[in-house]
C-alpha cells in the first residue's frame, strides 16, 4: 500500500483536487495531539488519512497558516470517517481555528449496537478480527518530538487503516437491527451539538470544580488561572508546575498554610520561580481568608 507524506500547502491542495478528480468522496481521518502532557497547551501534532488506496500523513508543524488543513477538515463534500471525533473537533477548533464538518463518526454506531466495550481496538477485534496493538507504549508518547519514530507513525496509521471496513461491518449490523435511521440521527446530533455546546473555561473543566461552592470556585479560578500563566511562561504542563490534587485541596479545605502550598510546587523548577509561585499563591489564599499575607 502506498504511503504519502504531504509536506506543503500546495501538496495538500493537490491531494484534495486529486480526490475530486478520481471520484473519492470519503476518507478515514484521525489525529494525534499534545494535551498538556509534555509541554504547555494543546497542539495538533499529526494528521493521518486513509482514502481507500493511499495512507497519508501530514505534519502540521510544517505549516504556519494551515490553509490546506482547513480545507481538508472543513470541506463539506468530503465525508470523514472518524471514531469518537468530539475531542478531535474541539482540538481543531481551539488550537487551529478549524471547524470540522461532514463527519461519519462510528462511535454512535457502537453505542447503539451495545458492544460491551466501546474502544476502537475492542470493536476492531470483534468485527474484523484485528489483534489490538500495544497502545500502552504510545499513551505517553511525545507527539511534539521531531522526527517522529517510524513505529509511532505506523501506530497512528493503524487508527485509520481499517475504518472503511469497520464502517461497512457496523452499517450492516445497524441495517439488520433496524437502527440505521437512529444512527443517522445520532451522528447528526453529535455534529450539531459541537456547534451549539457551551464553551467551558479550562478551570471549569477541572476535576472537582463543580463540587466546590461558589466562593471556593472563585478562589479555584484565581489560583488555576495564575498557575496556568506560570505553566505558559515555563512551557510546561500545568500539573508539572503545581499539582492538580493540591490545587483542589487548597480550595476545598480553605488551606492557607504556606508550607502546604510549597509542597505542591515542583522542586525541579528554578528556585526563584518557586519562591514567586509561593508568594503569589499565599497572597491570594490568605487574602481571601482575611488573614495577613506571609512576610
Amino acid at each position: 500500500m502506498d504511503m504519502l507524506e504531504l509536506k506543503t500547502e500546495r501538496e495538500i491542495h493537490g491531494y484534495l483536487d486529486a480526490l475530486d478528480r478520481n471520484g473519492f468522496e470519503t476518507i478515514a481521518v484521525d489525529v494525534e495531539a499534545e494535551f498538556n502532557l509534555h509541554c504547555y497547551g494543546e497542539h495538533l501534532c499529526l494528521v493521518q488519512i486513509f482514502d481507500g488506496k493511499h495512507e497519508v500523513i501530514i505534519d502540521p508543524f510544517r505549516f504556519t497558516r494551515g490553509e490546506g488543513l482547513k480545507e481538508l477538515f472543513e470541506k463539506p463534500g468530503l465525508s470523514k470517517i472518524m471514531y469518537d471525533s468530539s475531542s478531535d473537533a474541539t482540538l481543531l477548533e481551539n488550537a487551529c481555528g478549524i471547524r470540522l464538518t461532514s463527519v461519519l463518526d462510528l462511535r454512535p454506531a457502537v453505542s447503539l449496537l451495545n458492544y460491551p466495550k466501546q474502544s476502537l481496538a475492542y470493536v476492531l477485534g470483534e468485527e474484523l478480527g484485528i489483534a489490538p496493538v500495544n497502545k500502552k507504549k504510545f499513551q505517553q508518547y511525545n507527539w511534539m518530538r521531531r522526527p517522529l519514530d517510524g513505529a509511532a507513525i505506523e501506530y497512528a496509521l493503524g487508527d485509520v487503516r481499517h475504518l472503511f471496513r469497520l464502517r461497512d461491518a457496523l452499517f450492516h449490523r445497524l441495517e439488520d437491527a433496524g437502527l440505521m435511521e437512529a444512527y443517522t440521527l445520532q451522528n447528526s446530533l453529535l455534529q450539531n451539538g459541537k456547534a451549539a455546546r457551551v464553551k467551558l473555561e479550562k478551570y471549569e473543566k477541572a476535576k472537582g470544580y463543580n463540587r466546590l461552592d461558589k466562593a471556593r470556585q472563585e478562589l479555584f479560578k484565581e489560583i488555576f488561572t495564575l498557575r496556568d500563566a506560570f505553566a505558559k511562561r515555563l512551557n510546561r504542563p500545568p500539573d508539572y508546575v503545581f499539582s492538580n490534587a493540591r490545587l483542589l485541596e487548597l480550595c476545598r479545605h480553605d488551606i492557607s498554610d504556606p508550607a502546604f502550598i510549597e509542597q505542591g510546587i515542583n522542586p525541579r523548577i528554578r528556585r526563584s520561580i518557586q519562591e514567586e509561585i509561593l508568594g503569589r499563591f499565599t497572597e491570594i489564599v490568605q487574602g481571601r481568608r482575611g488573614a495577613p499575607a506571609a512576610g
